[in-house]
């Protein structure tokens, strides 16, 4: 895979001994497909040759112009990515593009910003002063414009995973295989410290879910799409708490609730009594609700949450109820305090 500007010298130096050694019509090309990174730039190296006297004409060149096809030697007016009379280009390549060759022997072209709509075939063409002194280098140069990929290894239905498994991220490139020496990772955005490999792998645990994307470490602006892993778990963090707006008197209304974290989420909860004879069922449901609260409800309570891939049990919670709770008993103190 020849990539982006790698040894691009070298390839000229010989591309340019070629030309200049051959003297026939003739366009020289890199020998391999080329791959460069979306919205970075890409060189192509290119050299062209022809006769110093053509029927009789000395030659000179008069026009030079880049264009892409799906058709070799055919150019539609559309397609032109660079023309040396500054018309006829393609609105998707204006200010884009930059001849970085001559009207001699170097070809060269640079496009910048590459989009990935711009993987193609690229041909040049020039024309001299002699009505029929003209050429199209016929094979082109295959270029392909390619972006980070973050694949889960292996692929598994909509990326959800089991708390426990064994997780394998690799960052690539959809399209050509860049050289790349290290990569950038994120998750939920942020970047993942002293992560640099092509691979993100490890036992995974509820605290991974999250959007994973990953970029090359040479141009870390350019980011691959997310990819949301989702892993199972069983209950975590499951607690209880009190909700008590009056006090906890006999009389008073009190709640208590049972949360917890879990996917699926929590299918069940379940609320015990502990005393000296074991531990007493109180409800099935997420609150355990006292709407007049005696003191024969004083206790330690806690909770169960459970999910189809386990349960787990909260901290508990004491209740103390004290003397009765009276509502009028605020509104008689105002009475009094009112009456002195």
């Amino acid at each position: 895979m020849f990539t982006v500007e790698t040894n691009f010298l070298l390839v000229l130096s010989l591309l340019s001994l070629s030309a200049v050694q051959g003297g026939d019509w003739g366009v020289n090309y890199p020998p391999q497909e080329m791959c460069a990174l979306r919205g970075s730039s890409v060189v192509i190296p290119c050299t062209y040759d022809y006769p110093e006297i053509f029927k009789g004409t000395v030659l000179t060149v008069v026009t030079v112009k880049w264009f892409r096809s799906s058709i070799p030697g055919i150019a539609d007016r559309d397609t032109y990515v660079y023309h040396s009379t500054g018309i006829n280009v393609s609105l998707e390549y204006k200010n884009r593009t930059e001849y970085l060759g001559n009207k001699v022997k170097n070809c060269t072209l640079q496009i910048r910003d590459l989009q990935s709509n711009d993987t193609y075939r690229y041909y040049f063409r020039f024309e001299t002063n002699q009505q029929d002194g003209k050429w199209t280098g016929a094979s082109g140069v295959s270029l392909s414009v390619t972006e980070p990929k973050v694949t889960l290894d292996p692929p598994v239905p909509d990326n959800t995973v089991k708390e426990g498994s064994f997780v394998n991220l690799t960052c690539g490139f959809d399209r050509c295989t860049l050289s790349e020496s290290s990569f950038v990772w994120y998750r939920e955005g942020q970047p993942i410290r002293n992560k640099k490999s092509n691979k993100l792998q490890f036992n995974v645990s509820y605290e991974h879910s999250g959007k994973y994307c990953c970029a090359s470490a040479e141009n870390s602006s350019i980011k691959s799409e997310e990819i949301n892993l989702i892993v199972n778990y069983s209950p975590k963090n499951t607690s209880a708490s009190v909700r008590a707006p009056g006090g906890i008197a006999e009389g008073s209304s009190v709640t208590l609730t049972c949360t917890s974290n879990a996917n699926p989420p929590v299918s069940s909860y379940t609320w015990f009594r502990r005393d000296g004879n074991g531990d007493e069922e109180k409800a099935r449901q997420q609150h355990l609700n006292f709407s007049s609260i005696t003191s024969s409800d004083s206790g330690d309570y806690y909770c169960e949450a459970n999910n189809t891939l386990g349960v787990q049990n909260s901290s508990s919670v004491h209740l103390s109820v004290t003397g009765r709770y009276r509502e009028e008993t605020g509104i008689e103190d105002l009475k009094q305090h009112l009456n002195n």
